[in-house]
């Protein structure tokens, strides 16, 4: 069966977008690209930003969820990260294009809902404590989760010790450990060297 118009130019944006960037794509670079006019494009999409939204806002809508479902004290940071991941995974395709494309993050409906989900996620990870370490902790494992998903060439993430892995990773970090696994301690960070102004 023929796939559904609406669905090939979904596909082709998606495709597009993530190569050329959401401002470098234009509605005529895929009308162009499907055979079909502009109109066509606008008949099942409004706008560009409406073609945008159809791409990222069931991604948005399942992290939701899944915030929701772990907001019970109950709920345990791996759970959650599991939990977490799992739907990245089922949304994998669009996760470059919010990882990547500036103008995606900073979207004015999407990029706050985007940081807003963030801030969410950083609070449950962190909680009962909300001191700075905590929070960069709890901010490292979300990066642990997200990384994998965008790595050049691409993670083989289908199989479930993988996945096993990965949330292994990310929980780790959030523990308060100073030293590194073999032992040594973290080097600090020095501050960058000012060149002097005195002659």
């Amino acid at each position: 069966m023929e796939e559904r118009m609406d669905r090939r130019i979904a596909r082709l944006a998606l495709a597009r977008f993530r190569v050329s960037g959401f401002v470098g794509t234009s509605i005529a670079d895929l009308a162009g690209a499907l055979g079909i006019s502009k109109a066509a494009i606008y008949y099942h999409y409004r706008s560009k930003d409406a073609l945008l939204h159809r791409l990222i806002d069931p991604l948005l809508d399942a992290i939701d969820a899944c915030i929701q479902d772990h907001t019970t004290p109950a709920r345990t940071p791996r759970g959650l990260l599991g939990a977490y991941l799992a739907v990245l995974l089922a949304h994998r395709e669009v996760v470059p294009l919010i990882a990547t494309d500036v103008a995606v993050l900073n979207h004015p409906r999407i990029g706050p809902h985007l940081r807003a989900q963030n801030q969410q996620l950083r609070t449950l990870l962190a909680a009962p404590d909300t001191d700075v370490a905590a929070r960069v902790r709890a901010e490292a494992a979300l990066g642990a989760i997200w990384r994998p998903l965008i790595a050049d060439p691409p993670l083989d993430l289908t199989d479930p010790t993988h996945q096993h892995t990965l949330v292994d990773a990310a929980v780790a970090t959030l523990q308060p450990n100073h030293t590194l696994p073999d032992g040594e301690p973290v080097p600090a960070a020095q501050p960058a060297h000012t060149p002097s102004t005195r002659t």
